[in-house]
């Protein structure tokens, strides 16, 4: 399920993710991937937050998706992608079938030149008490 960001709403990329990473209780993110929106939804202590992007929104330059997939994330795992996040100028996110996440952050160094840095997450599992 690829998503490509375009890069207009870099601030609000950052913006969203600083948010999030300021949440102190905050322990993990939702990501819910719709036929027709993509929505990031956190849960922790302070409350709850959902994040609705649209698949026709001027930030999505490209959205597929076949069927509903929900995952969850840890944001400690996370975070350390938000320094990436903030230097890039287009962001793609994928997941697969497993809901292993893909951020890939296309980044324009000083003289012009680009390059790509690639994070990857596995999602949480719900460990079930005996």
């Amino acid at each position: 399920m690829p998503l490509s960001t375009q890069s207009q709403a870099d601030a609000d990329q950052y913006i969203l993710i600083a948010s999030l990473d300021n949440a102190r209780n905050l322990y993990s993110n939702n990501s819910h991937y719709f036929p027709l929106h993509l929505r990031l939804s956190t849960f922790g202590n302070s409350g709850n937050a959902h994040y609705d992007y649209p698949k026709d929104s001027d930030m999505m330059e490209l959205f597929q998706c076949t069927k509903i997939q929900t995952n969850r994330y840890k944001m400690s795992l996370l975070k350390p992608s938000t320094k990436a996040l903030a230097l890039s100028c287009k962001v793609s996110v994928r997941t697969d079938s497993r809901g292993f996440l893909s951020l890939q952050y296309l980044v324009r160094n000083d003289d012009g030149q680009i390059c790509f840095v690639e994070y990857y997450c596995c999602p949480d599992e719900e460990v079930e008490e005996e």
